[in-house]
């Protein structure tokens, strides 16, 4: 499904959010999602010097965050995966509004990849 704005986008999961309230917090969760900030100093013995051994994250990507984190919440709330009522919840069509409007509208591409991709 394509959404011609983000209004409509947000409008159309707002109305399965109404159904099912548990989708709300997903917008929510795309719209905050970052990447990890590690300390300013690697500091694991002590010294006061960065010891450089790599605990740091070395790449975050905003789409892997929502595959991985997201979507399978998603898939048990929306789509032929959810288990209860109402029918209109377990439709293709309610999985892939609520999908499109969350990878495509809501998730913010803040990673290089993301924003090398689109350009």
């Amino acid at each position: 499904m394509v959404f011609s704005s983000p209004e409509l986008a947000q409008r159309s999961f707002d109305e399965l959010a109404r159904i099912e309230p548990r989708l709300a917090p997903l917008w929510k969760l795309c719209r905050v999602a970052a990447p990890h900030r590690p300390d300013p100093v690697d500091d694991d013995d002590g010294d006061g010097d960065d010891d450089g051994d790599g605990d740091d994250e070395p790449h975050w990507c905003a789409e892997d965050h929502f595959l991985q984190h997201i979507k399978p919440k998603l898939v048990a709330l929306v789509g032929w995966d959810r288990e209860e009522d109402p029918p209109e919840l377990q439709q293709r069509e309610a999985y892939e509004a609520a999908y499109a409007a969350l990878f495509f509208h809501a998730l913010p591409r803040p990673c290089a990849c993301c924003r090398d991709e689109a350009a």
